[in-house]
């Protein structure tokens, strides 16, 4: 969990950066957007991942 969490800071962090630099007017709507969706997708794969590693053991 704690992985997950450091993953969606840094993603944020990134997205601010990008859309601030970018001139995006309204950049921290589209940076909690698409930090959001990213957080989804890295959730979906962690339940995935250890879902496999259950299986093996």
């Amino acid at each position: 969990m704690m992985n997950l969490l450091i993953w969606v800071a840094i993603i944020f962090v990134a997205h601010a950066a990008l859309y601030l630099l970018l001139g995006t007017t309204h950049w921290l709507l589209v940076t909690i957007e698409a930090t959001a969706v990213w957080t989804v997708v890295l959730a979906v794969v962690q339940y995935f991942v250890r879902s496999r590693r259950k299986e093996r053991a």
